[in-house]
């Protein structure tokens, strides 16, 4: 059976969009992955889910009580959470995929951007998403993102992104 990991990203303090995936797509997620910038405790975010959660500090988190960044194991991978503005993500995703590469992770989800991306990065071995702002997104048309990263039995991972 395939797992799936919910990854959100920069809901700034809007507790009702993220409560709002939540319920929608409660018992459909493994692990939760929190890109920062929700501007709550780690411990509240935490408390949101009964499954792990895996977050990042982002620039407009002032309490936040837990690590600038995460590293976990999932189905065979390594995944790093980070928010994304110590690599300078605004200008380009070259310094977060050495980054990875120096922390031995293949997948990184970032956010701070605001917009959602997906890419592979086949030479360096590492896939980066970002799943987009569910509160104040920054794409054109604007909406609130998010993604559901599907772990199929057969090891194709199917990234899955959502607008509220």
């Amino acid at each position: 059976m395939a797992k799936n990991i919910l990854v959100i990203s920069d809901n700034h303090g809007n507790i009702s969009n993220l409560n709002i995936v939540l319920e929608e797509f409660k018992g459909q997620f493994d692990v939760m992955v929190h890109c920062g910038d929700s501007e709550f405790a780690a411990d509240e975010v935490r408390g949101l889910v009964d499954c792990p959660v895996y977050l990042a500090e982002g620039n407009c988190d002032y309490d936040f009580t837990a690590d600038r960044e995460d590293l976990f194991e999932f189905e065979g991978h390594v995944c790093l959470v980070t928010h994304g503005h110590h690599c300078g993500v605004n200008w380009g995703e070259d310094e977060l995929v050495e980054h990875a590469q120096e922390m031995g992770a293949d997948i990184v989800f970032y956010g701070h951007t605001h917009c959602p991306a997906y890419h592979i990065y086949e030479e360096e071995g590492v896939t980066v998403f970002n799943p987009g702002s569910i509160a104040l997104p920054r794409q054109n048309p604007p909406c609130p993102t998010f993604l559901v990263l599907e772990f199929c039995e057969d090891g194709e991972i199917k990234p899955h992104f959502y607008s509220l």
